[in-house]
């Protein structure tokens, strides 16, 4: 496969054609005329925009994080540079210590609640960095939106243990880590399936009280099975639970706590899946009525993370309704988030029912973490732009730390066909340009910044487009403020970012697929007064001061994103 350009020849290279081309626009346009230049943020396919790490340190990531009180904690560092380096945090409670060599802060969080405030420093042969860490203890956690990968889109019900370890390769040894990539989650296809569903057994009294005992449930099992295509699931069936209620995994995971120690090791947090019904989506084992003794196990292999999903609870609600009764978004929902909160961890909980009830007009109040807002994108990508300016919109108010609206994974690359669940995976129809807008989208609207393609596929445009870290700190800004959308038209769409440090994002996209456009920004217009200096943050790259505002010139469906600040 043909190397693309990378981002500096193709950028310079680009603005040689510019000044070919357009060289009447650009005359018009001088600094006499009171407007800058048009500024080149073309992209070709296939073109990696962001520069490789320098060999200096980095610190990246999320300045604060929200935790409880004495509960076992697991932090990477994330740095970019030249390994090795050596860590040192000052200030450091004493229920913790460093791994100085690996940049990982385990043990206890402290028993009080309170701020607790340390500096953390990197340093090589090349260089050093340095930067403040606020710990957050007794409130809310998740004040950043969580970030990662999920299995689901890239593996489905090919998911095992190899594979994760695979990822987690990927995370320390390709850079997404030192980006500030903190989870790697396991979705559906880790349980087993009971006999009598997989025999069709619906009707059997024992689950009469789950509302399995029906032709629909009869129905609706079918046609998961008939879904899941080349994948067999008489491999996974079997006793779902021990003798004493506890979950059983199928031989796809031999070892939950030891593959969950090896992330853990590396600084990397884990998260699982469940649901509130008696079965997930993919008829293995559920939740429902074992609330409690899944929390608890899920705590003792270690898991960080629980992806709680709607599927197989539908037919417990259709029974209640059909006695004359409701089985309430209370019911379903509530009991496990309680659960969570007794074990010795903290778990984040990343409510999955596709936006159905409002969920972010009650999700906050009951100690969510995060909320679906609508269905899987699976290869459903284009629907990426829809979902960004609904938050970004309708729902911004509801986003802010500790609570985050979810508009699903990054399906990135390859994927798996959710009609053939156990097939081969495929590429993604989308052109480069579109996952750049994709990826910049899901940084300013803060949504949780996960994604989720074919481990085993992913290749170096993913690695790079993901292991952004000025991108992914923008996501993970402390202030946690939605973008705002500043002009949306049928062609464009310009959005604005509030930072922390008093900063601010600016994201031009155009919606034209087929033409190059240029968009024009003035500062008047997004509410800035005075020059200001930008940064375009795909390319790494400084380019200057711009006194009223600026012209870009885009790709069709092509983005660009510029950190402004005061000169």
């Amino acid at each position: 496969m043909r190397k693309p350009m990378n981002s500096q020849g193709r950028h310079l290279l680009g603005k040689a054609c510019l000044l070919t081309i357009n060289f009447a626009v650009l005359s018009t346009a001088s600094p006499a005329a009171g407007r800058d230049p048009v500024y080149d943020a073309r992209v070709a396919e296939g073109e990696i925009l962001t520069p490789l790490p320098g060999d200096a340190p980095t610190i990246n990531g999320a300045g604060i994080r929200g935790v409880r009180e004495n509960k076992h904690f697991v932090y990477r560092i994330p740095c970019q540079g030249k390994r090795p380096i050596q860590f040192k945090v000052e200030g450091l409670p004493g229920s913790m210590e460093l791994d100085a060599e690996r940049g990982v802060i385990r043990g206890r969080t402290p028993m009080e609640a309170g701020d607790y405030e340390m500096t953390i420093h990197a340093g090589n042969a090349h260089g050093e960095d340095s930067r403040s860490l606020k710990l957050v203890v007794g409130g809310k956690l998740a004040l950043t939106p969580p970030t990662g990968y999920s299995s689901w889109g890239g593996h489905m019900l090919d998911i095992n243990h190899d594979t994760v370890l695979k990822v987690l390769d990927v995370f320390v040894n390709e850079g997404l880590a030192d980006a500030g990539f903190e989870f790697i989650c396991i979705d559906d296809g880790w349980g087993l399936i009971d006999p009598d569903l997989y025999a069709g057994n619906v009707f059997k009294d024992k689950f009469a009280d789950s509302g399995f005992n029906t032709e629909a449930a009869r129905e609706w099992c079918e046609n998961q099975f008939r879904r899941m295509g080349d994948f067999d699931p008489a491999s996974v069936v079997g006793r779902t639970r021990d003798d004493e209620g506890r979950p059983l995994t199928n031989h796809h995971f031999p070892d939950m706590r030891g593959m969950v120690d090896a992330l853990h090791a590396e600084g990397i947090k884990a998260g699982i899946y469940s649901s509130p019904g008696l079965t997930t989506c993919q008829i293995q084992l559920g939740s429902w009525g074992h609330e409690a003794i899944d929390a608890r196990q899920f705590a003792e292999w270690g898991f960080d993370f629980l992806k709680y999903d709607r599927c197989g609870i539908r037919f417990r609600i259709a029974k209640a309704r059909a006695e004359g009764g409701d089985f309430t978004i209370e019911d379903i929902w509530k009991p496990m988030i309680g659960h969570l909160r007794e074990q010795d961890r903290d778990i984040i909980y990343n409510l999955c029912q596709y936006g159905i009830q409002q969920p972010w007009t009650w999700a906050p109040e009951w100690d969510m973490q995060s909320w679906r807002i609508g269905g899987d994108l699976n290869t459903h990508v284009h629907g990426y732009f829809d979902l960004a300016l609904r938050i970004a919109g309708d729902l911004r108010d509801y986003s802010k730390p500790g609570q985050w609206n979810d508009p699903d994974f990054m399906y990135i690359h390859y994927i798996k066909d959710v009609d053939n669940k156990g097939g081969p995976s495929s590429e993604i129809q989308q052109n480069t340009n579109e996952r750049y807008q994709y990826a910049t989208l899901w940084s300013i609207v803060c949504a949780p910044y996960f994604f989720s393609t074919d481990i085993h596929k992913i290749d170096e445009f993913t690695i790079r487009l993901l292991a952004n870290a000025e991108i992914v700190n923008v996501n993970q800004d402390e202030l946690g403020v939605v973008a705002k959308v500043r002009r949306e038209t049928d062609e464009e769409v310009v959005m604005t970012k509030p930072l922390a440090d008093g900063s601010q994002v600016l994201a031009l996209f155009s919606r034209n697929p087929d033409e190059e456009s240029v968009i024009s920004v003035t500062w008047e217009e997004i509410g800035i007064d005075g020059p200001q200096s930008l940064r375009d943050l795909w390319r790494h790259d400084d380019i200057g001061v711009h006194t009223e505002g600026i012209r870009v010139r885009l790709s069709p469906s092509g983005c660009a994103v510029f950190r402004m600040r005061q000169p």
